[in-house]
């Protein structure tokens, strides 16, 4: 489904998706068909209408948000604005924390040093969604690309409709959509409302050392609310592995079906007559010592 449906559009998708029909989900519903018939032809139900389809359809919670945004509408349009040099030196001073500015679908507004440092090509006037899907450098940049890729597709879905699909979110998705791979991913309805895991995996191209980002969103406090602070800093107990691994080749190496020099050698009378020798091992000798705690 492209774009954004509308909650009647949803409801019908999902119940298809449940192998109901229209009288089965209208007896979980506790509804009329003829009423679902016209919820699913666009009509606004009540917030208690949609609570007990959510129920029924059994929504997990993002999908159950993604329903209420639908049905009553997106959040209010707030205008675009540019952060101003002091919202810039602000980012400046997290250093060497990531910083940076981000609109409600994803465009980048402003970056700070270590931002460019970790995520490299991806400065202001670019999009996140749109770096992920086209710039090749950011499958070498974050080490679960596809996860992230389908996260970020699934984020998308949300924002779009929050967003009400004005124009700009219109121009990201026939963008992204223009790529096999990612159109078969949107077409998969996954939806979420946040990160599930606020970790990311980043790899430093030059050294391929691999680092763990905690990543932080929070909507600013000032008098700009057309973006979002976004704010990374370093893992202090990670369990990736912070440090690119070097491969050492075998000091000597030689076939599985090959012999080695000592095995080749001519098998001297001695050495026979030792084998043959039928004389019982010695027994060991014992250890005189004190025992050791272990």
């Amino acid at each position: 489904m492209d774009g954004v449906p509308t909650f009647g559009e949803y409801i019908r998708q999902r119940r298809t998706t449940a192998n109901l029909t229209r009288p089965q989900l209208a007896w979980l519903a506790n509804l009329s068909v003829p009423y679902l018939t016209k919820i699913e032809g666009g009509a606004n139900p009540s917030r208690r209408v949609i609570e007990s389809l959510g129920t029924a359809l059994k929504l997990p919670p993002a999908e159950f948000e993604y329903a209420l945004v639908l049905a009553e509408g997106p959040l209010p349009r707030i205008e675009a604005d540019h952060p101003t040099p002091a919202d810039q030196e602000y980012l400046d001073l997290l250093n060497p924390a990531i910083g940076a500015y981000v609109t409600e679908l994803w465009d980048i507004v402003a970056v700070n040093a270590a931002h460019r440092e970790v995520f490299l090509e991806l400065e202001p006037d670019a999009n996140y969604l749109e770096w992920l899907i086209f710039n090749p450098i950011s499958r070498t940049v974050m080490v679960n690309w596809e996860t992230e890729t389908r996260m970020a597709a699934s984020r998308f879905r949300m924002q779009l409709a929050r967003s009400d699909q004005d124009e700009r979110g219109a121009q990201v998705l026939e963008k992204c959509l223009s790529d096999p791979d990612f159109a078969l991913l949107w077409r998969s309805d996954a939806v979420a409302a946040a990160r599930t895991d606020l970790v990311k995996l980043v790899r430093d191209p030059r050294t391929l050392a691999i680092t763990e980002l905690r990543i932080n969103m929070w909507r600013t406090q000032s008098s700009l609310q057309s973006w979002l602070f976004v704010l990374g800093t370093t893992v202090d107990r990670p369990t990736a592995v912070t440090r690119p691994v070097v491969r050492q080749r075998p000091e000597t190496s030689r076939p599985l079906n090959a012999t080695s020099p000592q095995e080749n050698r001519p098998v001297r009378p001695e050495q026979t007559a030792q084998a043959n020798d039928l004389t019982p091992t010695k027994p060991l000798q014992q250890i005189n010592g004190n025992p050791m705690d272990g």
